[in-house]
């Protein structure tokens, strides 16, 4: 409230007359109530209900398009594109959402080179794939392979795999063996042998091959222990030497038995 102070002359002497205002107390009334509000988005959004039903086919064929792209990472050792595509027949041309993803995935890990896949659809045609190959270490028996784990794989084709070791011994040992394999090739390295066979008797007895010809017996215990007392000899020997040996029986305590690939004489060792 604001007091103003006013003049007068009347006359009969000067008067100060008050004048008063009233400022407005009460808020604008707003131009649109929350009821109308309301009223008119019911009303859109009834509009946007009616033109999704008169166009739903379209709008379903938009958002559910087919998957005509797939977007994979080409680095492999065995497999190739034209297998891939052969694995995806009938998924590409299907509706986005209509592609059953794990369908996919356990359909591409029945491929015996597939270790594991991974599949996602990406909006809005396009399936995105993620395949780890398996790495063959080695020949498990006679069709079969090993990858690093020991897990068996059994590919069609084997023949372009032939320089790979061959493990060989009872029935679910391939894991204990590839352990061994990995353990014995660290050993070897060193010295330039390779191992190519390595076998497991029923009894526990460890044998191996190297460098395709070389013959060596282990046996039950102290596997690195005996192998390693091997690799020292082996590389305090002359080429000339070491190229005859054709047999080797480390299954002594304190020493090395060699057979010659000449004669039948056998010369020892001891540590």
């Amino acid at each position: 409230m604001r007091a103003h102070r006013s003049i007068q002359d009347t006359g009969r002497g000067v008067h100060a007359k008050r004048r008063v205002s009233i400022a407005p107390r009460q808020p604008l009334k707003p131009r649109y109530s929350a009821r109308r509000s309301g009223v008119l988005l019911a009303l859109l959004l009834a509009s946007v209900g009616i033109l999704a039903q008169q166009n739903r086919a379209a709008i379903e064929n938009y958002i559910n398009r087919p998957v005509v792209k797939i977007r994979m990472d080409v680095n492999w050792q065995q497999l190739d594109e034209n297998e891939i595509g052969n694995l995806l027949a009938g998924i590409i041309g299907k509706g986005f959402f209509d592609i059953d993803v794990e369908q996919v995935k356990q359909r591409l890990e029945q491929h015996p080179w597939i270790a594991q896949a991974s599949v996602q659809r990406v909006w809005p045609d396009s399936l995105a794939l993620e395949i780890t190959e398996h790495v063959a270490i080695a020949r498990w028996r006679e069709s079969e392979l090993l990858n690093q784990y020991g897990e068996i794989f059994k590919p069609a084709q084997l023949e372009h795999l032939g320089t790979l070791p061959r493990l060989q011994g009872p029935q679910d040992s391939q894991f204990a063996m590839m352990q061994q394999y990995q353990k014995f090739s660290q050993v070897l390295f060193p010295s330039g042998l390779r191992l190519t066979e390595l076998k497991l008797s029923p009894r526990g007895s460890w044998d191996l091959t190297l460098n395709e010809s070389m013959h060596v017996a282990v046996g039950r215990t102290n596997l690195n222990e005996k192998l390693e007392r091997f690799v020292k000899f082996y590389e305090a020997q002359p080429k000339s030497s070491s190229d005859l040996f054709d047999s080797i029986d480390l299954r002594y305590g304190n020493g090395i038995a060699i057979k010659n690939k000449v004669g039948d004489l056998t010369g020892v060792a001891i540590r």
